[in-house]
């Protein structure tokens, strides 16, 4: 069977779903052909169907705006940010409308609207193209954040966000556009992996789905496929056995799926592209310590990138942002902490 890309299954999860259901509609700058949008996500949609890709200027707050309107009026907009770095422009419509709009007037309205936004580095973009901006969307009530990831199926992903019935910001990071799709259980010849928890949010990738790892790194799905890199050097040459655990949903998220691997492991890495400060992991951290504090090795590490703008020069982004040899150290560091306790 030929294996899937990332994109390409991104591209024909919309297309499905703007085929079953004529309410679902596409918003944004160049997103109609000839252009396709930003990285052509969107590629042929506009051909298919005409007048449910509807372009827009150069105006973040107000097709975000619009497509708020629409959600409450009962179509399903899709809309394409281009860059994460823009959704500042969108903040407002996101907190003050959109998201209250769910409960502020009595009764529950559906406002059923997901934001695509291509997210973080390592391509050289600079400091306002490149940044992670998921931090600054945790904790907005009727507001969830998603992520994409090599495990999960985009078509289920967007029909759970959907089924929500309010609005969803999805980030995807643009350097796993292009890689293989992780399908039917299978990474590679050394890993497996399985999910876990309400709709399969939580992927774990593992050796042995009921063996004990030496640590237990979790991360977004934006860095899974560096963190599987990782986890494959770590048992080749160091024979210290990682699994790795990736949800979809980063906020809420729940972590009753991962406790039991937490605590067998002990040991937590928790890795972030974005800055520290107020993030996804250090949430997760609070959560799991109280099941990690009386372990006598037991021991909780965050990583993230360093607290600094992200420079245009490859050379100098790649010592800024969060990359496999500081993964790599990080675990390394874990495992003497545990062995000098």
């Amino acid at each position: 069977m030929k294996k899937e890309k990332i994109n390409e299954n991104l591209r024909h999860a919309i297309h499905q779903l703007m085929c079953e259901d004529e309410a679902v509609v596409v918003i944004g700058e160049d997103v109609r052909e000839p252009y396709g949008g930003a990285f052509k996500i969107n590629k042929g949609l506009s051909d298919d169907f005409p007048d449910r890709v509807i372009g827009t200027p150069i105006s973040e707050e107000g097709f975000v705006n619009m497509a708020s309107g629409m959600a409450i009026m009962g179509h399903k907009p899709i809309v394409d940010m281009m860059f994460s770095d823009f959704t500042t422009l969108s903040f407002d419509p996101l907190l003050n409308f959109a998201s209250k709009s769910v409960t502020m007037y009595g009764d529950k309205l559906d406002l059923s609207m997901i934001v695509r936004c291509a997210n973080g580095g390592y391509r050289g973009y600079g400091p306002t193209h490149s940044q992670s901006m998921q931090k600054y969307f945790m904790g907005i009530p009727n507001l969830s954040v998603y992520e994409l990831s090599p495990f999960h199926d985009n078509y289920y992903v967007f029909n759970r966000m959907f089924s929500e019935k309010n609005p969803c910001i999805f980030f995807e990071e643009k350097i796993i556009y292009s890689q293989y799709r992780y399908e039917n259980g299978v990474i590679d010849e050394l890993f497996n992996y399985s999910f876990k928890g309400d709709h399969e949010n939580w992927a774990v990738a593992s050796i042995e789905e009921n063996s004990v790892p030496d640590v237990l790194i979790l991360c977004p799905g934006g860095l899974a496929s560096m963190c599987m890199k990782v986890a494959e050097k770590l048992i080749m040459a160091d024979e210290i056995e990682v699994k790795v655990a990736v949800p979809s949903k980063l906020y809420p998220c729940g972590i009753e799926a991962i406790i039991e691997d937490a605590v067998a492991a002990g040991k937590i890495l928790i890795v972030e592209e974005g800055t520290s400060g107020h993030t996804w992991g250090e949430g997760i951290a609070v959560k799991l310590y109280p099941y990690l504090n009386k372990q006598k090795d037991g021991a909780i590490e965050l990583l993230s990138s360093s607290d600094s703008i992200i420079p245009a020069s490859k050379y100098y982004e790649s010592q800024v942002l969060v990359g496999e040899q500081d993964i790599y150290e990080s675990v390394l560091k874990l495992m003497k902490i545990a062995k000098e306790g």
